[in-house]
């Protein structure tokens, strides 16, 4: 197979994204003519029907930063596709040959593939950082020239990749774990989503349950869920003497991890809300319509910590930061109890 297109292969079309698992999802769902409406659906949604929502909190006693936070579930492509009733599964290998031929065989029946990549061996990249859940498109490949060419949510264009770079990406065994050459493969294209008010309510449920019954965390000074967020409000008045000199790191660590690292801005709670603004109009549910407002509010008290610890006097930051890190907690308790309200007036309706 050999083209000069980068688009030879597929009519994708693609777009910049806040965020890079949503932005290609939303790219693959377009291509397919999934919606519940005329236009595709949105990366908010695309996060929401993953009921992707998380928080876990990081509080060690020494090193930088020494508080960390994560807002997002590891995966969210496949449950997305499963709470829309979209038959998908991850297929990974550890053999580089055995990956290769997946990708082939996928562009070879003309589909598009959502692949997982490292940030770092991306050589369309400049001094990207390692992340191994970093999601593209891959369009088609071009022989004559060993390459690839890739949809990635930063860039507006598609990108030219070699096929050297994209398998070490594909292989790659950096943070936060092996990308094992995944490939998200969709069985087969539905006629139609689910209904849309049980795919709501399952990935409003997947929120509640992780938020409220998270598993158990592999490291104990992990905290997950609200009992994150109650953590990280105990924890912040001490995040002084904890973090001693490197204040100043550990707060700018902080604010990347809200506004910068892949987020949508707001530790991935804008997403949440524009999701549930969407999913109240798609339902007629004023329950969701709260509950997107509780969720606004969150996801701009969110916004306002990673401001206020970005001043140059750590200490002042720190002392500022401090009522922000309140209103978070209590608003992380509210959304989850907004999510809960609509829950049981979605069961109540389903009896």
């Amino acid at each position: 197979m050999s083209v000069s297109s980068p688009l030879a292969a597929t009519t994708l079309r693609h777009r910049v994204a806040e965020h890079a698992a949503t932005g290609a999802l939303r790219d693959l769902l377009e291509h397919l003519r999934l919606s519940y409406a005329p236009e595709p659906l949105s990366e908010g949604a695309i996060f929401g029907f993953a009921g992707a929502l998380d928080l876990n909190v990081r509080i060690a006693a020494a090193g930088v930063p020494t508080i960390d936070l994560e807002g997002r579930a590891a995966m969210l492509e496949r449950e997305c596709c499963q709470h829309l009733g979209i038959n998908a599964r991850w297929r990974t290998t550890s053999d580089p040959a055995v990956g290769w031929a997946m990708l082939r065989d996928e562009l070879d029946a003309g589909n598009p593939v959502l692949l997982r990549a490292d940030l770092a061996e991306l050589d369309y990249r400049e001094g990207a950082r390692h992340d191994t859940r970093h999601a593209i498109v891959v369009t088609s490949v071009d022989h004559d020239s060993d390459s690839a060419w890739v949809a990635d949510a930063s860039f507006p264009e598609p990108q030219r990749c070699s096929l050297r770079a994209l398998a070490a990406a594909r292989a790659s065994e950096a943070w936060p774990q092996p990308a094992h050459h995944g490939l998200l493969r969709i069985r087969r294209r539905p006629s139609r989503l689910a209904d849309p008010h049980a795919a709501v309510a399952a990935a409003l449920q997947r929120v509640v349950d992780t938020m409220r019954r998270p598993a158990r965390p592999v490291h104990p000074h992990v905290r997950a869920g609200l009992a994150a967020a109650d953590a990280l409000a105990a924890a912040w008045p001490q995040l002084p003497q904890g973090a001693g000199p490197r204040l100043g790191e550990t707060l700018a660590a902080l604010r990347f991890r809200i506004r910068d690292g892949g987020t949508g801005g707001a530790l991935y709670r804008s997403l949440q809300a524009r999701f549930l603004h969407e999913a109240a109009a798609l339902l007629g549910s004023p329950e969701l319509g709260h509950a997107a407002l509780v969720c606004d509010d969150l996801a701009d008290a969110w916004r306002a910590l990673a401001g206020s610890i970005a001043d140059d006097d750590p200490a002042f930051a720190h002392r500022v930061g401090g009522p922000w890190v309140k209103r978070i907690c209590a608003l992380e308790h509210q959304h989850v109890e907004a999510l809960e309200a609509h829950l049981e007036i979605h069961r109540a309706i389903a009896r």
